[in-house]
């Protein structure tokens, strides 16, 4: 799988989202320039590079990297003052009761707003052939607002809106400037639902370009001889079985996302007590020579 323009980062709560979003941004930086697009409300991957972000400004992480956080109401803001360019006016519009109501009356609009600055956004990136990596909400969201311009051309037929839905659609099924990772664990329940979301991203809206981060992976480290050895010394003995099992459920679900049709890129099980700046340059360029392969 060849990483687009644009990468959406998503996954199951606790599956190492926000590291891997961080991570692959600092790896691409190695080469080109990156923003990383944080639309976690707790900013995690701006905390893990020591970014403090302040409203919508870009903050610079290095030469090469820079931060930033979509709001919703800012880009509903932004929104109104493209097509009502007299200020007064459109904020004169989003303090309006009525507008209140339309805006309640259009789920998702806030959501297909955050969509469209971003497709604006990959085109500024691709410009200069930088990359957006985009630290998306977890997977049940992010259906929900990778859903949202099916749901806007159904409520406006006509007119702007029916043309910025049309132009998210075909920038979503893009492979080369719309692609998804999912981040996913060795665990029965996140390799099921890795795999399903995938499912319906390819079959619900067209997202063809689809690829996973398996994290936590570890290596099988004791062989039968060595367990046998082991076996006089309980404690050790329950230790070695653990990591054994950990080995296997890592091929288990190497083996599981590759049959549901999802390419694998691995990062190791890190015994660390906090991850820092080198930890993650470590786990990014992993990340991106682990794609570069998969062209």
């Amino acid at each position: 799988m060849k990483l687009a323009r644009l990468v959406f980062v998503t996954g199951k709560g606790g599956t190492g989202k926000s590291t891997v979003s961080a991570a692959l941004a600092l790896g691409l930086a190695r080469g080109c320039d990156v923003t990383l697009a944080d639309l976690d409300q707790k900013l995690s991957a701006a905390r893990l590079l020591g970014v403090q972000l302040n409203g919508g400004e870009p903050v610079r992480a290095s030469s090469r990297l820079q931060v930033m956080a979509l709001d919703p109401r800012l880009e509903l803001e932004a929104f109104l003052e493209r097509i009502v360019p007299i200020k007064a006016i459109s904020r004169r519009m989003l303090r309006s009761r009525t507008f209140g109501y339309v805006s309640a009356a259009l789920p998702g609009l806030e959501a297909f707003l955050m969509l469209e600055r971003l497709r604006l956004m990959t085109g500024e990136s691709a410009g200069h052939g930088g990359y957006l990596v985009v630290d998306a909400p977890a997977s049940g969201n992010a259906l929900e607002m990778l859903s949202v311009a099916r749901g806007v051309k159904g409520i406006a037929p006509l007119g702007t809106l029916n043309r910025l839905a049309s132009e998210v659609e075909s920038f979503l099924g893009d492979p080369a400037r719309f692609c998804v990772l999912l981040t996913v664990t060795p665990e029965e329940m996140a390799i099921r639902e890795a795999i399903e979301t995938a499912k319906l991203l390819r079959a619900r809206l067209g997202i063809s370009s689809i690829g996973a981060v398996l994290n936590g992976a570890v290596p099988p480290l004791f062989d039968a001889a060595e367990l046998a050895a082991l076996s006089a010394m309980e404690e050790h003995a329950r230790l070695a079985l653990r990591r054994n099992a950990l080995a296997e459920h890592t091929v288990g679900a190497r083996e599981q996302l590759a049959a549901g049709g999802v390419r694998v890129v691995e990062l190791p099980m890190l015994f660390r007590p906090a991850l820092g700046k080198a930890e993650l340059r470590s786990l990014g360029l992993r990340l991106a020579e682990g794609f570069a392969r998969h062209t």
